[in-house]
């Protein structure tokens, strides 16, 4: 019984110990906080952090060092719009990204996923609404143009990834046919790297190609198609050419001369441009097939590879340039502007009342002598180019930003190529679009006025840029105004 009190004494001598020593250690935390610097508590110590994403497994790719700043600065022109080069697999990228996906492939060297700039194009002029309305129907419900969407009368490209491979000691063997319309073509959405094939040293030929690229994108031996694709299979993968030999093209039937002409300027002369030849080995073989269609890095890196001028003084520039397909100019049939000649009266009048010197030419592609020429001439003399939809319009990339771009389409037969070319290229771009002559034919009949409109509002009138950077936060110190 007289212990009882004895174990309480103790209990409670023990509890008063403890709450003593929780009151002495949240006096020191107290204090030892409030001591501490006030830079400890918003420095931010990255080496604690260096490590929370890292690969989930090792990068087996090992890049020769020319490829390790292989997409750096190189023109004005287009670096602003150069797409970001990832070339390690990360924890937490896509496995469907390039460098991941190389993981899985035999013999390759290097690889890269290209993250373009999204951007932002304005919609043409024209001269009637209903010619808007026209326009927009089509790029609301058209099958085949699903690479970009209209909001607030701003054409909107988001989202657009490009992949290039280096592969080593391999041979190509493609599974589709040549130039034809196949999706598994370059620039396709399921082009495959599965025709390149490695060899082993019992398989190796005598004679090798040092390095090689594939560019069988469709009917890559016409002007149109060479330019709208070919080029950007090329510039998409340049970077990753070695300087010290000349590379070897893989490609569909030869073309014209003039295309023959683009391939030299493009860095690959005509004896290294192999047509339907698929019995080589490479020892370095590059794949860009998978470029993309519209993006201003590759329209600019093409013109800065070739050396297309960009800046002649206006004051040289006094052509109005008209592309006919009613006189023979034209590869296919169609597309043809029954008043024709009513319109070319209408344009030189107005001309000659403006009275500042300007002169209405037909294009003649037999009056240049190579292709350096005709960029030399529309570049000096230009100021626009008008006509019906076709191949001869593509000539309006060899002009000036500035200019002025008037496109004739019939609504059966709407495009973009020239719409989107024209305004990733800083060029004023203006439709005028009306219903067939018939409802079997493209044959147009173009209403004067409105020609003469559209020139009167925008020939030599240097308006707003239709080209613009397109992003999620539009913060004035980011950039955006």
């Amino acid at each position: 019984m007289n212990s009882l009190p004895f174990l309480q004494r103790r209990l409670y001598f023990a509890a008063l110990s403890g709450i003593s020593a929780l009151i002495i250690l949240s006096f020191y935390l107290t204090f030892n906080r409030l001591e501490r610097p006030a830079a400890s508590f918003t420095a931010f110590d990255s080496s604690n952090h260096s490590h929370s994403l890292r690969p989930s497994r090792p990068n087996p790719l090992n890049p020769p060092p020319h490829f390790s700043d292989a997409l750096r600065p190189s023109t004005p022109h287009s670096d602003p719009w150069m797409p970001l080069s990832l070339s390690a697999c990360s924890f937490g990228m896509p496995a469907h990204y390039a460098p991941c996906a190389a993981q899985k492939l035999k013999n390759v060297e290097y690889a890269e996923e290209l993250l373009y700039p999204d951007f932002a194009i304005r919609e043409p002029y024209f001269a009637q609404e209903e010619h808007r309305q026209k326009w927009r129907t089509f790029t609301q419900t058209a099958d085949d143009f699903d690479r970009a969407s209209l909001h607030l009368g701003w054409m909107q490209y988001k989202g657009q990834s490009g992949q290039n491979f280096v592969f080593r000691d391999v041979r190509y063997a493609p599974t589709f046919g040549v130039d034809s319309w196949s999706p598994k073509s370059c620039m396709s959405s399921l082009v495959e790297t599965s025709p390149i094939q490695p060899i082993t040293d019992a398989d190796r030929p005598a004679s090798t190609l040092p390095t090689a690229l594939i560019a069988l994108s469709p009917d890559s031996y016409s002007f149109q198609h060479f330019l709208d694709r070919v080029t950007h299979i090329l510039a998409q993968g340049h970077h990753l050419l070695d300087s010290t030999s000349t590379p070897y093209a893989l490609t569909g039937r030869g073309g014209t001369k003039t295309v023959d002409e683009l391939w030299s300027l493009m860095g690959v002369p005509e004896d290294h441009v192999l047509h339907q030849n698929f019995n080589f080995v490479a020892e370095r073989l590059i794949f860009s097939c998978r470029a993309i269609l519209i993006h201003p890095w590759l329209s600019l890196k093409t013109l800065d590879v070739m050396g297309v001028p960009r800046t002649s003084p206006s004051t040289t520039r006094n052509k109005v340039v008209y592309m006919s397909r009613s006189h023979g100019g034209a590869a296919n049939g169609g597309r043809r502007v029954v008043n024709e000649d009513a319109v070319l009266r209408g344009i030189t009048t107005f001309l000659e009342e403006r009275e500042h010197g300007e002169e209405l030419v037909m294009f003649n592609p037999d009056n240049f002598g190579n292709v350096t020429e005709l960029f030399s001439w529309f570049s000096k003399n230009a100021m626009a180019v008008v006509g019906p939809h076709g191949g001869a319009m593509i000539n309006h990339r060899w002009a000036n930003k500035d200019i002025f771009v008037l496109e004739f389409m019939p609504a059966n037969r709407i495009a973009m190529m020239n719409y989107e070319e024209a305004s990733i290229l800083s060029q004023t771009y203006a439709a005028i679009i009306v219903e067939p002559t018939t409802p079997s034919s493209f044959d147009m009949e173009i209403d004067v006025q409105d020609v003469v409109s559209l020139l009167s509002k925008h020939l030599g009138v240097e308006g707003e840029d239709p080209l613009r950077k397109s992003y999620t936060w539009r913060a004035e110190e980011l950039g955006f105004r």
